[in-house]
């Protein structure tokens, strides 16, 4: 591993080249207590100011067959694509994209040289292996970057360059292919999924390697917050208040999910188990979001995990004393799914009735099941609707999760709620809260690549 202050010289020099250095940089690399290394606060930082500005080392197609095919060099999707005339076997939509100076002397002439076997037409399996091959037109200097990453090891990883054997008449230099399989396994480590729009409509999902982002650690109860520009730039901000000597660190899963669901997830994909203190509380800092309906039917108490920690772990009453066994909470839980699963389908109006109805007797108003299906909620009963908004942002505030990007879409919601009812009734007196969570929503999601089409119109309101 690189010593913290040798990556620091890297990430700046990379950085100043990119022209996104920051001199007044609020940022250094440092050991972390969360293992390895990681990004740490030089001074205080307020919420909402801008930490740093990252651009991708390397961007492409994500290697999974259920994403679309698209132009190699332009990530078209929705357009006729051609199989490149120089031979590559990759997809191109036109003349300028086939005659890019950037695919010609990357991919292009590496796939070339390796004599493809799909002829004349275009590979989706080898569109898949462009990540790794990209790597290769790297500088010196890029590469040192890319080493100076940590990275998963064991089975698992390189399914690209499997592929590309496959596709392929000519056998790769094996020194070739050594860096190519670290650098899947670099991606799958530490790349970040974004997305690009095309013509304001298509939405395209790539696979980039942010070297700053990469250096973030996970919290559950995160301190920052990213996300994306349409020119893949990677923007990260603080979502609330950090100290000077603070860990700046990100969330790798979804915020509202309960501590067996996030730790299953880090575990699969990450591979590390997180012992934070949200992890460690049965009660999750107060928000109850892995809380479950007692089983003693003449209880109305809650019950929680007796060791968080333990996925085996039994779960107590804290009313009644009642405890029940992890294979009873997994078939409970199994038969909540298979009920809920089918009503996910139905209308919204069906839906709403589920959560006021059945829902509710099965879990705690606080419930990550419960909360998935307030925010899934689009429309109708305009009324629960904004309850379930506050309800949501309430369990945020009991995280203490700052301004994140989950805030600004449920603040997005509830200002739709709060449109349409003062479009129905102009009588209403909440116009100028309504302003309010404007100005909160454009401070969160603004520029963010995956913020609601229709973020743009709100600043002429």
């Amino acid at each position: 591993m690189i010593e913290p202050e040798m990556m620091e010289k890297l990430l700046i020099n990379y950085l100043k080249k990119h022209n996104i250095y920051d001199n007044n940089k609020s940022w250094c690399v440092k050991y972390s207590s969360l293992g390895g290394r990681g990004l740490h606060a030089i001074r205080d930082i307020k919420q909402g100011e801008l930490i740093f500005t990252d651009k991708p080392l390397i961007i492409g197609p994500r290697c999974y067959n259920k994403y679309l095919p698209m132009c190699i060099n332009c990530y078209k999707s929705d357009c006729t694509l051609f199989s490149c005339d120089n031979g590559c076997g990759l997809p191109i939509c036109s003349n300028d994209c086939e005659n890019s100076i950037k695919h010609i002397n990357s991919e292009c002439k590496y796939l070339n040289n390796l004599q493809v076997t799909c002829g004349s037409m275009w590979s989706m399996e080898l569109l898949q292996t462009v990540v790794p091959i990209r790597a290769l037109s790297l500088n010196d200097d890029e590469k040192k970057l890319l080493n100076g990453m940590e990275c998963h090891d064991g089975p698992g990883h390189g399914r690209e360059i499997e592929l590309l054997k496959k596709n392929i008449s000519n056998i790769i230099n094996e020194d070739d292919e050594k860096y190519m399989k670290k650098v899947c396994r670099i991606f799958d480590t530490n790349a970040f999924e974004t997305v690009l729009i095309i013509d304001g409509k298509t939405s395209i999902s790539l696979r980039g390697l942010f070297p700053l982002g990469a250096l973030q650690n996970h919290s559950c109860t995160p301190n920052t917050r990213h996300y994306f520009t349409n020119n893949n730039v990677m923007i990260t901000k603080a979502s609330r208040d950090i100290k000077a000597g603070e860990e700046l660190t990100m969330t790798y899963t979804d915020l509202l999910w309960d501590t067996s669901l996030r730790r299953r997830y880090l575990i699969a994909s990450k591979h590390f188990e997180c012992n934070c203190k949200r992890c460690c509380d049965p009660l999750e800092l107060g928000s109850q979001i892995g809380a479950m309906r007692c089983a003693n039917i003449d209880c109305y108490g809650f019950i929680y995990p007796d060791e968080p920690l333990n996925f085996e772990t039994s779960w107590s009453c804290r009313e009644c004393f009642k405890k029940i066994t992890n294979r009873q909470i997994k078939v409970i839980r199994s038969g909540i799914k298979s009920i809920i699963d089918p009503i996910l389908l139905e209308s919204p109006r069906k839906l709403l009735n589920f959560i006021e109805t059945e829902l509710l007797t099965l879990v705690p108003p606080t419930n990550h099941i419960m909360l998935d299906m307030k925010f899934q909620l689009t429309e109708k009963e305009l009324e629960l609707k904004e309850k379930y908004c506050y309800d949501l942002l309430d369990i945020m505030d009991h995280l203490n999760l700052g301004d994140h990007q989950k805030k600004g879409l449920i603040l997005y919601e509830l200002y739709c709620t709060i449109n349409e009812k003062l479009r129905r009734d102009k009588n209403l007196i909440i116009k100028k809260n309504n302003d309010k969570i404007i100005d909160k929503i454009l401070e969160i999601l603004k520029d963010d690549i995956s913020a609601p089409l229709d973020l743009k119109n709100f600043q002429d309101v």
